[in-house]
């Protein structure tokens, strides 16, 4: 299997809630490109934001993957979820700072299970990146591309490099 050396993940929401797209994006060691996308009828933003992150890792995971790479996010929620706010909900029992339910529990379980899992397959841990939404950056307006046709149930062909 090719060598993954970057995942660009983005989520969109037509109303917040309403129906929502995820995108992810995996560039390849070879030059190629694989896509991947999804949507949910009736769902939030950083619901989708995490469903593509999730989708990206659950490919590397299943890879068997060793080389360490970098998870390109323009959600500072995801970002700082996964990478600062976790160890406290989990220490709390899934509480916040403000002693309420951490919302969309069941997806930051699964997101940190497979971080997790990745990294422990991993020769360095996953590099969780932050870049500015809408800024140009081509990974990250593909993600976004892909997110908003799967939130509004358009067809979009999607690039295939992965068996």
């Amino acid at each position: 299997m090719a060598i993954i050396q970057q995942i660009y993940t983005d989520g969109a929401c037509s109303g917040n809630p309403g129906p929502g797209g995820w995108g992810t994006v995996l560039y390849l060691a070879d030059g190629n490109v694989h896509e991947i996308g999804g949507g949910e009828a009736q769902t939030t933003n950083n619901r989708m934001e995490m469903q593509a992150a999730i989708a990206g890792l659950t490919l590397l995971r299943d890879s068997g993957q060793t080389k360490t790479l970098s998870l390109h996010t323009d959600s500072e929620y995801v970002l700082k979820g996964i990478t600062q706010w976790i160890a406290g909900w989990k220490r709390r029992g899934w509480v916040n700072s403000a002693k309420k339910p951490v919302l969309n529990r069941d997806l930051w379980e699964v997101l940190d299970q497979v971080t997790t899992d990745v990294n422990k397959t991993l020769d360095r841990p996953l590099q969780w990146v932050y870049v500015r939404g809408h800024s140009g950056d081509p990974g990250n307006e593909r993600c976004d591309t892909i997110a908003r046709a799967f939130a509004a149930q358009r067809s979009i062909a999607l690039a295939t490099a992965l068996p």
